[in-house]
């Protein structure tokens, strides 16, 4: 169970076994041991007993802001670290490994975003819209090749290559979801500071994302801020950058589907004194909703059939292995 505390004002402490939570509309009482995740928005205050037993809990307690960006964490003390992994993880940028492993996230992206608008395209009867897809789909193929082609034993070699074939794939897929989406969703192009349902709801899920990638870096002996694509940068978790990559398609496909039925619209947000657009209470609700449902949908990954969360920490552990090693990795998720 995740449990999202974002009303103004609401306290959470702990009572016994339970984590206690009280705002305006009354209190209630949730037992520890049903919560997985626990997810505060600004001004919502915790307790040090309730962190305590979070932590007793395994809960992972993740702080967000008002756009559904994660600003922090509370993890427990995994017991021990994993050196060779990091000097591993920091050697990937002056070797082949490290290239032909951004090359294959790269390559996986590409190929699900050609797979979503394929799937678009079979129950599509639009003529124009079946020739408009069929040259960007074209074009991602094209993209799939080249990088195939990349050649190189040092990322700084090959860093601008890969960029701008990246760059060129995306205009094609976004063309594409633009195109299709009703005309009061349609946007220019993709971007962070956005005005648009479609770019916020894919930067506010693509948040959520980033936040469950990272823990299972940590889970899995990987440190997220050591990059090989993505330069590393002060405070930035450019390992999580870089192997966000190929699970886009999972917020993409959701934002896409939003977007696509109007279940958000404009009426759904509203500008903060910068500016900048945020969803109300009951659209991030839709969204979180939404999430979770395509993070538990089955999916077959090798011989069997498990959810896409564990297929995403399953893909992280194959990483992992090729880095350092997983010997002592265990599966927790």
């Amino acid at each position: 169970m995740v449990l999202t505390i974002q009303e103004y004002g609401a306290k959470i402490g702990k009572k016994s076994n339970c984590l206690t939570v009280t705002s305006g509309k009354g209190g209630k009482e949730i037992s520890a041991d049903k919560v997985k995740e626990l997810h505060i928005y600004p001004a919502c205050n915790i307790s040090a007993d309730a962190i305590q037993l979070c932590m007793e809990k395994d809960i992972w307690i993740l702080f967000l802001d008002n756009y559904g960006n994660p600003k922090g964490e509370i993890l427990p003390f995994s017991g021990g670290s994993s050196p060779i992994y990091k000097r591993n993880q920091i050697l990937l940028a002056r070797k082949r490994e490290g290239v032909e492993l951004v090359k294959s996230f790269l390559m996986k992206k590409i190929e699900n975003r050609a797979l979503q608008l394929e799937r678009i395209l079979i129950e599509s009867a639009d003529g124009d819209a079946i020739l408009y897809l069929n040259t960007r789909i074209k074009r991602l193929k094209e993209a799939e090749e080249k990088l195939k082609a990349v050649q190189g034993t040092d990322i700084d070699e090959v860093r601008e290559t890969l960029q701008g074939i990246e760059g060129s794939a995306g205009r094609a897929y976004f063309e594409s979801i633009s195109f299709l989406l009703p005309d009061d969703m349609k946007f220019s192009q993709r971007r962070r500071d956005a005005h648009d349902v479609y770019n916020c709801a894919l930067n506010y899920l693509y948040g959520i994302l980033y936040a469950k990638i990272k823990k299972m870096m940590y889970q899995c002996r990987l440190d997220p801020y050591i990059g090989v694509m993505h330069v590393d940068t002060y405070n930035k978790p450019t390992f999580v950058f870089d192997f966000i990559e190929c699970q886009r398609i999972i917020c993409e496909e959701i934002a896409y589907q939003i977007c696509h039925s109007r279940l958000i619209t404009m009426e759904d947000m509203k500008a903060d004194s910068s500016g900048r657009f945020l969803f109300m209470e009951d659209a991030k609700k839709l969204l979180i909703s939404h999430f979770y449902s395509a993070f538990q949908e089955k999916v077959i990954f090798g011989k069997k059939r498990i959810t896409r969360e564990r297929m995403i920490y399953m893909e992280l552990l194959q990483v992992a292995e090729k880095i350092g090693g997983t010997e002592d990795v265990l599966a927790v998720v």
